[in-house]
């Protein structure tokens, strides 16, 4: 995570709000047993105070499941999760705007490319999404319903926008007040 994933990542598309919520420059991860669907989550009410948000941690927090600790796609969930987090600062704290999900999601799926957990297609993160497309390649971009054909879908359109237009297309469309396709125009 600290010698990869984060330094990469914040690289890339900025940092995590930092010292935040806990005016601390740690991020805490709590590995706990969840539904085998997902690989990890992130909660932006961790990052209100409890008088904002009563169930909140008050800690920048990703949260990863336990079934995958030693799994080969661990780091690209560690990955998509801390995008999540950056995409919480740089929107929400920073322009007060709430990223639109397909886009957030486009982000954070692209992160394992960016990493080079991909670049090895058997077992990777970027194969499970081909095979998630597959299953269902007319599934809308923009309407999410957090199904798998909509990570696979918008993943591949993540790869083909990177492929012809740079990674700073993600950066920049994350680095505007503007949300969804708007940002996306902005970017471009």
């Amino acid at each position: 995570f600290g010698q990869n994933i984060y330094p990469t990542i914040t690289k890339t598309f900025g940092l995590e709000w930092d010292p935040g919520i806990d005016n601390k420059s740690q991020i805490t991860i709590l590995i706990h047993p969840m539904s085998e669907t997902f690989g990890g989550y992130f909660r932006s009410n961790d990052e209100y105070f409890k008088i904002q948000v009563a169930d909140s941690n008050e800690r920048e927090m990703l949260y990863f499941n336990t079934k995958y600790i030693t799994a080969s796609l661990a780091k690209s969930f560690l990955a998509h999760e801390l995008m999540h987090l950056i995409t919480f600062n740089q929107k929400e704290r920073i322009y007060n705007v709430t990223e639109e999900t397909w886009l957030n999601e486009a982000r954070a799926e692209y992160t394992s490319t960016l990493l080079g957990y991909d670049e090895t297609l058997d077992g990777s993160n970027l194969e499970r999404r081909i095979r998630d497309f597959f299953g269902n390649p007319s599934d809308s971009i923009i309407e999410w319903q957090n199904k798998r054909a909509d990570y696979g879908v918008v993943n591949l359109f993540t790869q083909y926008l990177v492929d012809h237009y740079g990674i700073k297309i993600l950066a920049d469309a994350l680095h505007s007040p503007k949300t969804g396709i708007e940002s996306i125009n902005y970017a471009l």
